[in-house]
């Protein structure tokens, strides 16, 4: 007993550790940072890169002003497994989607800035007294290993078109 007690304190203190790590606040100014990016770039190649990357990553696109820089596209998933989920659990997500919001501002002839928000949406489902109840919810997703991942195939894809002119 003496032994697992030992081993016990300095698990839970790790543990304690590291969730605090984890519920770290994130900053306006983390959020700046991790959703914008300069490019040495015209906002055209900009603009019309970013339309062919949501393209690419099947987004459908709900809004494209080159004159604002503002670019929304959405991708969507249905459910398939609400009724089962509702039986077994009383509660479902019937329909989620990724919202990608990019803002382009052009700062000079040649330089760009970027700013992208991510959105996930969801619609869930959850059943009480035999009546269906419906939820929306929506949140900004603020992953920074997304936004990098999006950003990197931003710059790929601004490549890809330089290289077509």
């Amino acid at each position: 007993m003496y032994r697992f007690s030992k081993l016990l304190l300095p698990l839970f203190f790790l543990l304690s550790v590291a969730s605090c790590s984890l519920l770290k606040e994130i900053t306006s100014d983390d959020v700046t940072r991790m959703t914008s990016e300069c490019f040495d770039e015209p906002s055209d190649m900009v603009f019309y890169s970013t339309l062919s990357l949501l393209q690419a990553e099947r987004f459908t696109i709900i809004e494209a002003n080159k004159e604002s820089g503002i670019i929304r596209g959405m991708q969507q998933t249905e459910r398939t497994d609400v009724e089962w989920n509702l039986k077994a659990f009383g509660t479902a997500t019937e329909r989620e989607s990724t919202e990608a919001v990019f803002l382009i501002l052009p700062l000079s002839k040649e330089r760009t800035e970027i700013k992208l928000s991510l959105y996930r949406n969801e619609l869930t489902v959850s059943r009480k007294d035999e009546h269906l109840q419906k939820h929306d919810s929506r949140s900004m997703l603020l992953t920074e290993s997304t936004y990098n991942t999006w950003l990197k195939k931003l710059k790929a894809e601004i490549k890809r078109r330089k290289h077509l002119l």
